[in-house]
């Protein structure tokens, strides 16, 4: 496929001798190169493979449109970290764009943009994930460059005091003079009791003024190593060739051992928390979140497959139950959401956030909710409705999965949280299981008050 590219250039790399060169690269095929291939029958051109330093490696063919989308997830995100090292993955993520000897100071981006393609990078809780969008003439620019940051870092303290300031700058402005915000990352304190989920993504300010580049250093030591990534890459590619193309460029990478990572598991029913703050905010705020577990740590996957059906029936448009009942009928509430997240690593919060209705009490609203939840336990929901929510629920799942961009997101996701990527195939067959009586069974194994946290947020010139 890239044959008449070839012939257009002399074949040197992208990045070796100087950063004008980019477009002049190697095509060699590597002739004593193995590789495992697996082809599901499922998904019949997605394509697995492990290299020999331990990079999973993931290729999905999609041939509508002549663009490659190319992600790299390293398993280590917030919930890694520990004591005054709060936030630094989202520092080194940060850091990343900073250069290498091939690609010094900020050419990452330049070259991104001057061959039309799209960079990003983020981090979580479980994991940082980096991605290019590229026209599939240059997927092999984006494999280059992603191997190279991967082992050739520089890290310079010229680069990292100034960089740390954006962070910092990031802090203030998302959280520090955000109330709500805030609040919720406070809240996570007593709504994780246990896990390390209940460390903020973006650290303490006190622990990003306290950050070394010598502990930055080690951190991409540690973790930024293959063995600790997955390598998805979806797009108008020969999977046989793009993997050789990977081969190319990552199979040399040594392979390190990482660290331990950090317990995300959580205590069944410790007991009722509940907490109050008032901050600088307008209208009261009111939050629940439950304790319950994730596709990963359920012992029952179908438990999974049923809270976020309870999610979608209880928040999914205005003809769910809160949103129809607590808002438009009843007047309790003027706005609310309902969250769950069934593909973490570990535990997850089942999570309500509501805004009362002027004249209700947050003491009221809160029961308002929790009688809507109860419902779910005592009267078993009628087949139709489950069937139009998870009908409506299904469909927005395959469409989020239309694109490129979806379908790796999707991917990566389930691969990075210990979960197979098979499942993008499946869930929905999994999600239409579902039944009235998982639905009630359910809600009476973990919406109960032993693993319930709520916060009470009001103005600092009003308690509620």
């Amino acid at each position: 496929m890239y044959k008449n590219f070839f012939s257009l250039f002399p074949k040197r790399s992208f990045l070796s001798k100087s950063i004008l060169a980019v477009g002049f690269f190697i095509f060699s095929i590597q002739a004593h190169f193995t590789y495992a291939e697996t082809r599901t029958e499922l998904a019949r051109t997605t394509f697995e493979t492990t290299l020999k330093n331990g990079l999973k490696v993931i290729i999905r063919e999609d041939h509508r449109s002549p663009m490659v989308m190319t992600q790299i997830w390293y398993a280590v995100g917030s919930s890694d970290e520990s004591g005054n090292l709060l936030g630094i993955s989202h520092i080194l993520e940060h850091m990343m764009f900073k250069g290498t000897q091939k690609v010094p100071n900020d050419e990452f981006t330049r070259l991104s943009r001057m061959y039309g393609g799209s960079i990003n990078a983020s981090t979580f809780t479980n994991y940082t994930n980096y991605y290019q969008l590229y026209p599939k003439t240059y997927f092999p620019l984006a494999l280059e460059l992603e191997a190279d940051r991967m082992r050739n870092l520089l890290l310079r303290q010229q680069d990292f005091e100034p960089e740390v300031k954006v962070v910092m700058e990031e802090r203030r402005l998302r959280t520090d003079d955000n109330p709500r915000s805030l609040a919720f990352e406070r809240f996570k304190w007593i709504a994780y009791p246990t896990s390390h989920y209940r460390q903020p993504v973006i650290g303490h300010m006190k622990n990003l003024q306290n950050i070394q580049l010598k502990d930055v250093k080690k951190w991409y030591q540690d973790w930024y190593t293959p063995n600790n990534a997955v390598l998805i890459i979806v797009g108008d590619v020969d999977a046989e060739n793009a993997l050789r193309q990977v081969q190319k460029y990552f199979g040399d990478i040594p392979s390190r051992t990482t660290p331990p990572r950090n317990d995300v598991l959580e205590f069944d029913r410790v007991g009722y928390r509940h907490m109050e703050l008032n901050l600088a905010v307008k209208v009261p705020n009111l939050y629940m979140a439950w304790n319950v577990r994730s596709l990963a740590t359920a012992k029952n996957p179908q438990d999974a497959y049923a809270l976020t059906i309870i999610k979608n029936v209880l928040d999914s448009g205005i003809s769910s139950r809160l949103q129809d009942r607590l808002v438009r009928d009843k007047k309790v509430l003027t706005a609310l959401s309902v969250s769950y997240d069934p593909y973490n690593r570990g535990d997850s919060l089942f999570s309500v956030s509501a805004l009362p209705a002027d004249g209700i009490s947050l003491q009221e609203a809160e029961k308002a909710i929790q009688d809507e939840i109860n419902i779910l336990k005592t009267e078993l929901i009628q087949p139709k409705e489950v069937e139009r929510v998870t009908a409506k629920f299904v469909a927005n799942l395959i469409y989020s999965q239309d694109d490129i961009v979806g379908q790796s997101k999707m991917i990566g996701n389930l691969e990075i949280n210990g979960l197979s990527y098979r499942l993008i195939d499946q869930l929905p067959q999994h999600f239409e299981t579902v039944t009235p009586q998982d639905i009630q069974r359910v809600a009476n194994i973990y919406f109960v008050r032993d693993n319930l946290s709520t916060l009470y947020l009001s103005s600092e010139n009003k308690t509620q």
